[in-house]
């Protein structure tokens, strides 16, 4: 479970709420499946994202299996904070567990209130718990209840519903539970690329004491900063915007040969599956080669043949 370099005693766990009130929008790596590891986590913090997400985590599977728990969750005490594990859960208790089992080696966990994918919501996990606010209450007083350090964050990512009211209640009664701070994801759950509703997430903003995150199409710095401006917002938090440009919270409007030069080395390092690491490449160099070059990179299969192209074509 904890990965390559790691110490074995307590990391010192430091308190992602204090992020919010140092007068500047949160930058945030968003929970992404397969992508937001220990090694892009690493890529991100290099240009300067303030806090990270691991990928969702099923809680019971990883409360219950060992090789769960292994294959899901690496981290290091090195340079990996402050860092959320985010959890699918429908359980109060099984979250305690899971949030029990990360407390030592995390900062903070996230309860999972948005995911749309049909798999997740027919199991009564992500996005349904929107629906059910009394569940997420009692799950954040658990884990408020049973996690003995209060400077451990308990958070939630939420989607909106059609009628914004129940989602000023479930956002309130989530407050009243004590949670940290929610990420509330501008669509509701029929929604895939249609726009985000900024405005929504204002009224939300401004119904809520605690902090609010925005989310949704935000792929520049300059993007960040208007929705920042545009909505209240506390932080504003990034997924396929950082997977085509790791370094856009530094400013760049496209990736960096640097930053490729950075991933190649922290992917090595860190031994990334190669089907990880390349797959990466693809997202980061998509607007910087031209369609017949992705026609050669994108179908390349070693890596050692991906290490040979860079330096040929890029000289990384």
């Amino acid at each position: 479970m904890i990965g390559d370099g790691a110490e074995t005693e307590r990391c010192p766990v430091k308190d992602p709420v204090d992020l919010f009130h140092s007068g500047q929008v949160v930058k945030i790596c968003a929970p992404m499946v397969r992508y937001s590891k220990l090694a892009f986590r690493t890529l991100v913090r290099k240009y300067q994202c303030d806090l990270c997400y691991t990928p969702m985590i099923v809680a019971a599977d990883f409360v219950r299996s060992a090789k769960a728990r292994d294959s899901e969750f690496t981290t290091n005490n090195v340079g990996d904070h402050p860092l959320i594990v985010q959890f699918a859960a429908k359980e109060a208790q099984v979250l305690c567990n899971a949030a029990q089992i990360v407390c030592p080696f995390a900062d903070g966990i996230d309860l999972n209130c948005g995911c749309p994918q049909r798999w997740a919501m027919a199991e009564g996990y992500g996005a349904s718990l929107i629906n059910k606010p009394e569940l997420v209450r009692d799950m954040v007083r658990h884990v408020r209840n049973q996690i003995d350090n209060p400077r451990f964050s308990i958070s939630i990512k939420i989607r909106i519903h059609e009628d914004l009211k129940r989602t000023v209640d479930l956002c309130r009664k989530a407050e009243a539970s004590g949670v940290s701070w929610i990420t509330v994801h501008g669509r509701n759950v029929e929604e895939r690329h249609q726009p985000v509703h900024y405005d929504a997430i204002k009224i939300i903003k401004q119904s809520m004491s605690i902090p609010v995150v925005a989310n949704g199409d935000i792929k520049t710095l300059k993007d960040a900063e208007n929705i920042h401006h545009l909505t209240g917002a506390d932080g504003v938090m990034v997924a396929r915007g950082l997977l085509a440009n790791p370094a856009m919270f530094a400013g760049y409007e496209e990736t960096p040969l640097k930053c490729i030069q950075d991933w190649v080395s922290i992917a090595l390092e860190h031994g990334t599956p190669f089907t990880c690491f390349h797959h990466h490449l693809m997202y980061m160099m998509e607007r910087i080669t031209s369609k017949q070059e992705k026609k050669v990179f994108n179908v390349l299969s070693s890596t050692s043949s991906v290490l040979d192209y860079l330096n040929d074509h890029y000289g990384v």
